[in-house]
């Protein structure tokens, strides 16, 4: 029963009720994978795992910013992309962003930051709100909420493992309302917002 409640809430038709479902899902595996990495993983374990930590310092902060919300952005298009499948009612997006998470909650409890050798990010709600992680993870949960009806092949039924998705919607039959635009249009404002403030915080460690 509880898990068709987050079903019907993460599917819901209203974007903003959608948000809300999918956000406490993701927030609740990003805490878990979180708080049991930092107490049972090696620190370090994920350091350098991120293709990210590969670019270069850009030499200043719209610079940094620029880079980093240009990569961040390309990074939603496999979501969105993802969101082009679905499976009975729920878009495989969704999958992608609860599978990707726990990645980030592993990278703050080991310690494993691109930047920096700050440690192991101990949890705590202050953390929570002096980081820019949390703010991104928000954008991208708003962006795959508003593109649901993204959709082209349709998986009918079960076993989700053998059942064949069918070509059901062509692209040019995709819509938007509304309510969808604008969280779509939050979500990357958001993400800008958190981009350039993790722009700022790199420019101060390695500036």
């Amino acid at each position: 029963m509880r898990l068709a409640t987050v079903g019907k809430w993460i599917n819901h038709d209203d974007v903003f009720v959608r948000f809300v479902g999918l956000w406490f899902v993701v927030a609740t595996v990003f805490t878990l994978a979180w708080v049991g990495s930092y107490h049972l993983l090696p620190a370090g374990l994920l350091r350098g795992s991120n293709p990210a930590a590969a670019l270069a310092y850009a030499g200043s902060v719209r610079g940094e910013f620029l880079t980093l919300y240009a990569w961040n952005v390309g990074a939603t298009l496999v979501p969105v992309g993802a969101n082009t499948l679905r499976s009975v009612n729920t878009p495989l997006g969704y999958l992608v962003l609860i599978v990707q998470t726990p990645m980030y909650g592993v990278v703050w409890g080991t310690g494993s930051l691109a930047v920096g050798n700050a440690g192991r990010i101990p949890p705590s709600l202050s953390v929570l709100l002096d980081r820019s992680g949390p703010m991104e993870i928000t954008a991208v949960v708003a962006v795959v909420v508003a593109t649901r009806g993204v959709m082209v092949w349709h998986q009918q039924s079960g076993p989700r493992w053998r059942e064949p998705f069918e070509r059901v919607r062509s692209p040019r039959e995709w819509s938007l309302t509304r309510r969808e635009w604008a969280v779509l249009a939050a979500g990357y404002v958001l993400l800008a917002v958190a981009n350039y403030r993790e722009a700022v915080a790199i420019a101060r460690v390695v500036g």
